[in-house]
């Protein structure tokens, strides 16, 4: 017997060895999450797959960050060993204690603190901290308990990327939903051969890169190049340019440059149309007329952009100055002009998993396309919107409560096309004369034309109010660029898991409740129908029992 168990037990052993050995060659794991979050994207194995150089990843992480920043390194490093497993080891990394590289006189001048002619205490920076400064790793300050007391800690947690002369930097890993994306934009920037380039649309009262676009210009030129341009005297847009961008034209473009950004689709290439109808300044919210000069040329490709203003009851809070007493207040309050779409729709790869995007002073843009030409709306107000006509009253202030608009909604505000276009000008074509620029009637390849009813919700004032926001810039430079694996990867956990878009109060209150007392109600019930089940069974047998003695009494 004993022998019998000894061998059970080597078996048993036996197997375990033989799995994990087995678990070194084969690995394999399930992401059961809906965005398969913990799944590297098609876009990072394609990537990573291309690669012929190597590329190598530098981690500074000091050890022993408190949470939640305790995890950060942990993610880190198992990401990093998903992309050297996808780049069969194109990509090497390597994990680096600040802390562990300094010096003796490094030791020594962190413990020499000095003050300012302000009291401030202060301290030098050591050789490692000047060195990862210059490398473009910044510190962060956490807050740590050491030695019972509460103190600020000087600590790292950026990447360097290096592909062969070429350096990139993430200077503190903040946002690891985003880790991913950030890493895979930055490895396809090093490696590639040419960077593409966005052209501006300057000279007709737009903002300007470093006025009101700040955010678009740090947000795209970490993978694109973005160029102001002008035509001038010229008739067409330069050939290097790969897309182009008009943003909140103040006055009308010239029948030139509509023309020039016909032909511009007509060369097979990409178009994005943030267009305004009337211009808010948000500072005294005095409404002013824009005039795009656009309204024929879209016409032609089936688009027409109304002039009323897009207003909705599901709208962001802005905040508004009231006095109370001797001291101004800042008061939130809803303000319809600045409508919320929940979630995008459309099957583009541009809305997908895009939700909460505002759309400040949006005018309604519809389409009808033409053959050869597929369209969809990506964005729509809510049942609960309606239009305003001109001059409309966008005073925050504004008493809605005698007022009782009519409800319209929904309002389309984005629209995207693709596809074979027809040229506006595709009767000039056959009349050509010598030594003219040649007009093409129809697009040499698909082209794709995005136009948004407002040119705000990518500008400074409200891409930093909303995520959505930004994500949706990305994506569509993105899809101009035919760079649609890019965009699922940044979609990822962006969306919230809702079980509808939209809840009446009556479902919303009855799931809430449900389950904070439906689950205990029924669990108890269960346990009440089994107590009762039991104590039947108990009294069947105790019958059973007192009929069986009662029996062998009378027998006797």
């Amino acid at each position: 017997m004993k022998l019998q168990h000894g061998l059970f037990l080597a078996a048993v052993l036996g197997s375990l060895v033989l799995v994990n050995v087995m678990g070194l060659r084969f690995f394999g794991r399930l992401d059961v999450t809906r965005d398969r979050s913990f799944t590297l994207a098609a876009a990072s194995r394609e990537t990573l797959g291309a690669l012929d150089e190597p590329v190598t990843v530098t981690a500074y992480f000091t050890d022993n960050l408190p949470a939640p920043y305790s995890s950060n390194a942990r993610y880190v490093r198992d990401l990093l060993e998903e992309f050297r497993a996808a780049s069969k080891g194109q990509v090497a990394f390597e994990f680096i204690d600040p802390a562990g590289q300094e010096t003796e006189k490094d030791k020594e001048t962190k413990r020499e603190v000095k003050q300012d002619i302000f009291g401030r205490r202060f301290r030098e920076p050591t050789s490692v901290e000047k060195e990862l400064t210059s490398a473009g790793v910044q510190p962060v300050e956490i807050r740590v308990i050491e030695d019972d007391q509460q103190q600020t800690k000087r600590a790292y947690m950026g990447l360097v990327i290096k592909h062969k002369e070429k350096k990139e930097v993430i200077p503190v890993v903040q946002r690891l939903e985003g880790l991913e994306y950030d890493l895979t934009s930055l490895i396809r920037k090093l490696a590639r051969t040419r960077t593409p380039v966005i052209g501006i649309v300057q000279g007709h009262g737009e903002p300007s890169l470093q006025e009101k676009l700040q955010i678009l210009q740090s947000s795209l030129s970490q993978t694109y190049e973005l160029r102001p341009v002008e035509l001038g005297q010229k008739d067409r847009f330069d050939s290097s340019l790969d897309a182009l961008l008009v943003i909140g034209p103040k006055t009308a473009l010239s029948p030139v440059e509509a023309k020039a950004i016909d032909q511009f689709l007509m060369e097979g290439k990409s178009v994005a149309l943030f267009l305004d109808s009337l211009q808010v300044d948000l500072r005294q919210f005095n409404p002013a007329e824009a005039n795009h000069g656009l309204t024929q040329l879209l016409g032609s490709y089936g688009v027409t952009l109304g002039d009323q203003l897009v207003a909705d009851v599901n709208a962001a809070n802005i905040n508004v100055s009231e006095r109370r007493g001797f001291m101004l207040v800042q008061m939130p309050v809803p303000y319809p002009f600045l409508p919320v779409v929940k979630h995008l729709e459309g099957e583009s790869p541009i809305s997908k998993g895009l939700s909460e995007v505002i759309f400040p002073f949006a005018s309604p843009v519809s389409v009808k396309p033409a053959d050869g030409v597929q369209a969809l709306t990506l964005a729509r107000s809510s049942n609960k919107s309606w239009l305003e006509n001109k001059p409309a009253n966008v005073d925050p202030r504004r008493d809605w409560r005698s007022e009782s608009p009519q409800l319209s909604g929904p309002h389309p505000l984005m629209v995207q096309l693709s596809g074979k276009f027809k040229s506006a000008y595709a009767a000039e074509a056959a009349q050509s004369t010598p030594g003219a620029t040649p007009v093409l009637a129809e697009s040499k390849s698909e082209s794709r034309l995005i136009v948004v009813g407002t040119s705000a919700l990518i500008q400074d004032d409200f891409a930093g109010m909303s995520r959505g926001n930004q994500a949706l810039l990305l994506n569509v430079t993105d899809w101009l660029l035919l760079d649609p694996a890019l965009l699922a990867m940044r979609s990822r956990g962006l969306q919230m898991a809702t079980l509808k878009p939209e809840l009446s109060d009556g479902t919303r209150n009855a799931v809430k409740f449900g389950n904070a007392l439906g689950l205990p109600a029924l669990l108890a019930l269960f346990g009440l129908v089994r107590w009762r089940m039991r104590e039947a069974g108990r009294t069947r047998v105790s019958l059973s029992s007192a009929g069986e003695r009662a029996g062998e009494r009378a027998s006797t």
